[in-house]
């Protein structure tokens, strides 16, 4: 009877062994899957940023031309997007690694997600073209104009197609539907701020609703959604260096950048590129003024005395150094010194106008 029961138990002792044996295979398998999974993951993550690299360049220096990118692939994945230090990231939310991009600027929400993309370019111009900005939007990132202004108007004809623009009278009007974020951006001053959240959006992430508002011609505020009330983002207001006029890049890239800070960090990029743009002009004036001093009778002409400084008041040499002194003061500690960019401005509306004054004699040769 005793050696009976010693067998049970020696049965019983190599079921357990087996079970745990089996067990810890089991988890040993499942680990390789799981990591395996996560490796395929994580390959997946660095190849779609390559080719949304690939994608924002040839949107870059595609000017004017909208691009709808199919991402369905991605619809369970959050792209972000940031800008620091003069340099963009973006990628897929927690997978792979980031792209980095010190050159074009871009100007996107600080996260997207959908199954297309919206990619358009256009061209900055101080008073020449710069470079191009690019926007990123997608049709589930809903934009909503407010107020009475005809860049209102402007704005959704350009962006016509982009299904993700709508224009409303009130806060009241707004019907979140299956959209995955929001922003408002009001040209009215901002009254509805005061207000809070609207209550259409009082249940939405904080992180998926935001503010643009227009507090005067050439400057913006940043808000953020922030329980039931609205956080203001700038501490000073965000100016618009451009010189205005239809198709404003610098005006349209303050409603697709995500924030205060990315919308500044990207026009660092693009004053960067004047820099080097500036010595290639100057080299150019150089030689414009040998060309004229050759010839006694075409430095008395209205050409030289458009272009050098000795000549009439508003001139080429002498607003090509204003904008090179006032781009260096922009730069010298950007972007705390973001506020003196704005300085820049008056000296490039000089220099297209004496560029202008230069083109319209039809016999003179122009900078640009």
């Amino acid at each position: 009877m005793a050696v009976k029961k010693k067998a049970q138990i020696a049965v019983t002792f190599n079921w357990v062994y087996i079970l745990i044996a089996g067990a810890v295979i089991l988890l040993f398998f499942i680990g390789i899957v799981v990591k395996q999974k996560s490796i395929s993951e994580e390959n997946l993550a660095t190849d779609v940023v390559r080719v949304m690299e690939s994608i924002f360049t040839g949107a870059g220096v595609s000017e004017k031309t909208k691009n709808f990118v199919d991402i369905s692939g991605l619809a369970d994945y959050t792209l972000f997007f940031g800008c620091s230090e003069g340099v963009t990231e973006y990628g897929i939310s927690g997978k792979g690694k980031p792209v980095q991009n010190n050159i074009d600027p871009i100007f996107a929400p600080l996260e997207l997600k959908d199954t297309v993309l919206v990619l358009w370019s256009l061209p900055y111009k101080l008073p020449f073209k710069v470079i191009d900005f690019t926007f990123v939007s997608s049709r589930k990132s809903k934009i909503y104009l407010m107020g009475n202004t005809p860049f209102i108007n402007e704005f959704i004809n350009a962006t016509s197609g982009f299904d993700n623009i709508e224009k409303i009278n009130d806060v009241s009007e707004i019907d979140p539907a299956r959209n995955y974020q929001f922003k408002i951006v009001d040209f009215s001053g901002g009254q509805f701020i005061s207000q809070g959240i609207p209550s259409a959006l009082s249940d939405v992430d904080d992180n998926k609703v935001t503010a643009v508002v227009f507090t005067g011609q050439d400057q913006v505020d940043y808000y953020q959604k922030e329980g039931q009330m609205w956080k203001k983002k700038n501490k000073l207001p965000v100016r618009i260096i451009s010189l205005g006029g239809e198709r404003d890049s610098a005006r349209f890239a303050t409603i697709f950048a995500g924030d205060d800070k990315t919308y500044v960090c990207s026009m660092g990029k693009a004053f960067l590129r004047l820099r080097y743009l500036l010595e290639v002009y100057q080299s150019k004036l150089t030689e414009m003024k040998e060309f004229y001093e050759t010839d006694p009778q075409l430095m008395a002409g209205d050409c030289y005395n458009y272009i050098s400084d000795q000549g009439y008041e508003v001139n080429v040499e002498s607003s090509l150094r204003s904008l090179k002194n006032r781009l260096d003061a922009c730069l010298v500690n950007f972007p705390i010194s973001y506020d003196y960019c704005t300085e820049m401005v008056g000296a490039a509306e000089k220099l297209r106008e004496a560029n202008a004054n230069l083109a319209e004699r039809g016999d003179c040769l122009t900078l640009y």
